[in-house]
């Protein structure tokens, strides 16, 4: 626990260099509500559009905009304050993560020599249990939920490893079958743990949902079936475009087919796919050039795609070649990438290389302008790390995972569902243009806790014979939306009314929508 506790004090020291909370108490332009339990006030509240008031060099000097940034880059940190400031924390992620890293080598020498598996990040100690509150058995045991170990030939012969997670107990399964979605896992310092907490709470709302490792990483083959030089094998060592498109091609063609376990009760013509960073991209392409998919989510972010081009990206098979832009996507995206700083000039508020996304809103226009439902939705003080928990490396808040959950479960809700969902009361296009407060569809349904993870720490609560009690699971019902979406940046939709048929545009969520955009949100 030595180095754990000396990368605690390091990442402390970088909070203090902040100026903590204190430092920007007192604002005369901020009024702070009472925040969820846990959850510093200031993160999430509306503040309404401040002028920059830029220079001729594109420098704001409004002073009351440079403190909203000061704050939220403090905000940006407080998922790993929480972990270091929690004593279950620590000792959930240290015992489950050592039980899990021993369990993952004995899997990887039963596999042998032929088998050698990819996953550098999975050997940092305690990085299988990154949430500790959210592991397979804990989950069965929880819910009464099956997760069921797969793994299937990639293209190239590479062996692919994952799960399918089937409902819990009390889930109705409707008469063609559950809807389902297949995630794929972003680059390098990704791997199928860290989406447990959109599989599981998918799940739980009655979808049957996979996740694997694309080849290179976690539990998945390092190298192709037959590989004798790696500078020419697909795919190696890693990080390859190939290794994630057509590893999103590849766990969607086993999904539908019949050596899917859970095939008997999937619905497989409800099926959509959802990714992160390059698997983000990789879901873009697959989704537009599969006709089999009816609708994705892009996390962090959607790629502008020329169906002309798939056969450059991925190969499809025949029987199901798109010739046109056709699936609705959902992208989500932040304030920051990977690093958490200042704001030295004002940001364009459509995104781009260095801000607001790898890609931007370009994504999101070119299905727009194609006709095709399609919404972006920009996390206030969010990073690149917003949808994989790992624990100690580089920064994140603490709600917009909850935030990406409520978006990524009505969006599948709207596509794959009619709109309607069983388990939480609201249609699932209220809960994806309500410009007021979120529900508790992210926190509960009427099967139990949906939001079941790492938290804050509440020593009331903690059992002394138990030492992972105390955890309180991060709550986003009644927070702003407003609040909670980006003021650098747009979150604007462009989604087909099911009643009328007409398009519902919005410009800019965070303005409420007007007929044209603000210059910055």
């Amino acid at each position: 626990m030595r180095s754990r506790t000396r990368t605690a004090l390091a990442i402390a020291a970088v909070i203090a260099a902040l100026g903590g909370p204190q430092a920007f108490a007192g604002s005369a332009t901020m009024t702070l509500p009472t925040p969820p339990v846990g959850v510093d006030a200031q993160c999430f509240t509306p503040t309404g559009r401040i002028d920059p008031k830029p220079d001729a060099n594109g420098t704001p000097t409004n002073p009351d905009w440079l403190l909203r940034d000061q704050v939220n880059q403090y905000c940006a940190t407080l998922r790993v304050r929480d972990q270091a400031a929690s004593p279950a924390f620590l000792y959930g992620n240290s015992s489950k993560g050592n039980a899990l890293y021993l369990a993952q080598l004995q899997e990887e020498i039963a596999d042998g020599p032929g088998h050698v598996h990819g996953g550098l990040t999975t050997q940092i100690p305690g990085a299988l249990a990154a949430d500790p509150y959210r592991t397979v058995d804990d989950w069965q045991q929880r819910t009464g939920g099956r997760v069921l170990p797969v793994s299937f030939p990639a293209s190239d012969g590479a062996t692919l490893r994952g799960h399918i997670w089937l409902p819990p107990k009390g889930a109705r399964r409707p008469a063609g079958g559950y809807p389902g979605v297949v995630i794929t896992d972003g680059s390098i310092q990704a791997y199928e743990n860290l989406y447990y907490w959109a599989a599981e709470g998918l799940a739980q709302y009655g979808y049957e949902v996979m996740t694997y490792d694309v080849q290179g990483q976690g539990h998945s083959d390092l190298l192709p079936a037959s590989c004798t030089s790696p500078s020419s094998c697909p795919g190696v060592p890693y990080q390859q475009n190939y290794n994630f498109y057509q590893g999103a091609e590849d766990s969607l063609s086993f999904f539908l087919s019949g050596k899917n376990p859970g095939r008997p009760q999937l619905d497989p013509d409800q099926v959509g796919i959802a990714g992160h960073s390059l698997g983000a991209s990789a879901v873009s392409w697959v989704g537009q050039c599969d006709t089999r998919v009816k609708t994705i989510v892009a996390w962090d972010d959607l790629d502008a795609v020329a169906v002309k081009d798939c056969a450059k990206n991925v190969t499809v098979p025949k029987a199901y070649r798109a010739t046109r832009l056709h699936t609705p996507a959902l992208a989500t995206t932040n304030d920051y990438e990977f690093n958490v700083q200042p704001m030295t000039t004002v940001p364009d508020p459509h995104g781009g290389s260095n801000t607001g996304g790898l890609s931007g809103d370009s994504g999101y226009q070119s299905l727009a302008k194609a006709g095709v439902d399609a919404q972006l939705v920009s996390f206030r003080n969010g990073t690149h790390l917003t949808y994989t928990y790992i624990d100690f490396v580089m920064y994140s808040n603490e709600l917009s995972e909850r935030f990406a959950f409520h978006y990524t479960l009505a969006w599948f809700d709207q596509y794959l569902r009619g709109g309607q969902d069983p388990y939480t009361a609201r249609p699932a296009l209220q809960r994806l243009t309500d410009l007021k407060a979120y529900d508790d569809s992210a926190d509960v349904n009427s099967l139990g806790p949906v939001s079941i993870g790492a938290g804050t720490y509440d020593p009331t609560a903690a059992d002394p014979t138990d030492p992972m009690s105390g955890n309180t699971p991060y709550r986003i019902k009644g927070v702003s939306v407003p609040g909670s979406l980006s003021f650098y940046f747009y979150s604007q939709y462009r989604l087909t009314d099911p009643a009328t048929r007409r398009p519902l545009t919005c410009t800019d969520m965070v303005a409420g929508c007007p007929a044209t955009a603000p210059p910055t949100p």
